[in-house]
């Protein structure tokens, strides 16, 4: 009789143990568990591949974006030169306008002061460029390549001008880029205060 109780009481013990096993691995994941997963990662790629980027990982809510960008506007008709020495005396540099989300900024600061007939000159140029890299522009602040963090440009025409040394302007209140020669067009100027780069 005890072989049998012996037996029974084993049996049920590895029953228990397996049931045990089976609740534990179809246990439910919490809810904030399963939606911080879900938000972690996202596909932000174009060409619709399942490359997993990871864009929220604190608390599962997309960053903030926004410019921490401050620009200020003068009036007063300069070379892109005189624009770029004038802001550097100021403690401050010439406007770029490197995101969309600058761009945004800019186009809010610049509202007030844009009218048909007044051009802003900002940091962009192709001072120096060779024949085949006209197209090239760069920040003549911080010597990155126009678009080089997300791509951003806003060209009047679509596309960067081919005529080489010239410099941009923003243009008009949505801030459309415009070019002329550094040295002889005269333009009023963007500042934005200097950051770490």
């Amino acid at each position: 009789m005890s072989f049998d109780r012996t037996l029974v009481s084993s049996l049920l013990g590895a029953l228990m143990v397996l049931s045990l096993v089976a609740a534990s691995a179809t246990k439910p994941e919490p809810v904030a568990a399963k939606a911080a997963a879900t938000n972690a990662t996202r596909d932000y790629s174009s060409s619709g591949s399942n490359t997993e980027v990871n864009n929220f990982p604190v608390n599962g809510l997309p960053p903030l974006t926004y410019s921490t960008k401050k620009y200020t506007f003068y009036r007063t008709g300069v070379s892109f030169f005189e624009a770029w020495n004038l802001c550097r005396d100021m403690g401050k540099r010439l406007a770029a306008i490197e995101t969309y989300q600058d761009h945004l900024a800019f186009q809010e600061a610049v509202l007030p002061f844009a009218s048909y007939d007044v051009a802003y000159w900002i940091a962009a140029t192709n001072i120096g460029a060779n024949a085949q890299e006209r197209q090239q522009f760069y920040w003549i602040t911080n010597d990155r390549p126009v678009g080089y963090i997300s791509g951003f440009q806003n060209w009047i025409d679509g596309v960067a001008p081919s005529e080489g040394n010239v410099c941009v302007a923003a243009y008009l209140g949505s801030a459309l880029w415009i070019y002329g020669p550094c040295a002889t067009a005269s333009s009023a100027y963007a500042c934005e205060e200097s950051q770490d780069v």
